[in-house]
């Protein structure tokens, strides 16, 4: 009697600790390589294991984080991510999406180191390169390791996320100041599940496993944030006292209700350049574009071989500060944006 092999992918294997992602000693061994190793792309391309295609990406975004993985980019293109180096291994981007417990469906917490790898994938390279609309500016910095998120699996695959600002957590690294409720800070879906209320069903879930009176959303709302926010309350007419459009720390002076809103017709109209389907953002991203790099504008380097690529450095050429971030003055300040 045959058995069906089961393909399993990195989020299943255990990883116990961040320390597992190091790979010096991979990096020493390639150094003794005589020719250089070529990794195949699923789509047939041909990238060489080489020590200027690599690239350490720094997975909190901390700029002195230790936690890191090897990443094989394309030649002279550090954004261009193909394939990471996990449990000893290439792993091409969308392999590292998938998983094969069946188990593993639905919205999940994110709780393990790996969960936390596609969750930065999803956030800083999916998202922040591969599916971004061409008119977007705006990107997401890195969840902190101790940041709530959950990521939304659908038939094998990591589809989407989204993440939570708790109640007593800290609004930023500056001022010390903390959440005063819950706030829905980002949330994002995967292009090819676009229009399949896959947003309605993450702010549902975000509504709904939460018990406190006033729940928030990162200010200021986008326009197709506003369109979720519309279909679920004219839905569950129960929220709408409930459901709030926050400045950080968020308290009554820093709250707008979405549905008065909404009912004001106050919230931003939306364009046909927002509606790219059912993705919700909204992030404070800190300064980042200043990281990574010396004095000279090249990449930092962490030793005399291998790029370390921060957020910033991913994301460059793909998009511009977001205008709040140019203002003179302002710290940690944010654009929420929402396409649904």
């Amino acid at each position: 009697m045959s058995q069906t092999l089961v393909h399993t992918y990195p989020v299943d294997m255990p990883v116990q600790d961040y320390s597992e992602l190091n790979s010096d000693e991979y990096l020493l061994n390639l150094q003794s390589n005589v020719s250089p190793l070529v990794f195949k792309c699923p789509q047939g391309t041909e990238v060489k294991v080489t020590h200027d295609n690599l690239g350490q990406l720094s997975l909190f975004g901390e700029e002195d984080s230790p936690w890191s993985h090897l990443a094989l980019h394309a030649p002279g293109d550090e954004t261009q991510v193909v394939a990471l180096y996990l449990h000893g291994k290439w792993w091409p981007v969308g392999d590292v999406l998938k998983t094969s417990d069946k188990s593993r469906s639905g919205l999940v917490v994110v709780e393990s180191v790996m969960e936390r790898v596609v969750l930065f994938l999803l956030s800083q390279v999916i998202f922040g390169i591969q599916e971004r609309p061409q008119e977007e500016h705006m990107y997401f910095s890195p969840h902190p390791i101790w940041e709530f998120c959950k990521i939304l699996w659908l038939d094998g695959e990591a589809v989407g996320f989204y993440s939570v600002k708790k109640k007593g957590s800290l609004c930023d690294g500056y001022t010390g100041q903390s959440y005063l409720l819950p706030v829905l800070d980002t949330m994002f879906v995967r292009t090819h599940w676009r229009r399949k209320g896959l947003a309605l069903r993450m702010l549902e879930d975000f509504c709904t496993s939460l018990s406190e009176q006033a729940l928030g959303i990162s200010f200021p709302v986008s326009p197709s944030m506003y369109e979720v926010c519309r279909k679920y309350l004219e839905i569950h007419q129960e929220e709408r006292d409930r459901l709030y459009e926050v400045e950080a720390p968020g308290d009554w002076s820093q709250r707008r209700n979405v549905w008065l809103s909404i009912q004001l017709q106050k919230g931003p109209t939306i364009t046909k350049t927002a509606q790219c389907p059912d993705t919700l953002s909204s992030h404070r991203r800190r300064e980042l574009l200043s990281r990574g790099k010396t004095t000279d504008g090249k990449l930092e380097k962490k030793d005399s071989s291998t790029t370390v690529i921060r957020a910033s450095d991913l994301h460059r050429g793909a998009g511009e500060k977001r205008p709040a971030d140019k203002a003179e003055g302002t710290v940690g300040s944010k654009q929420a944006k929402t396409i649904n």
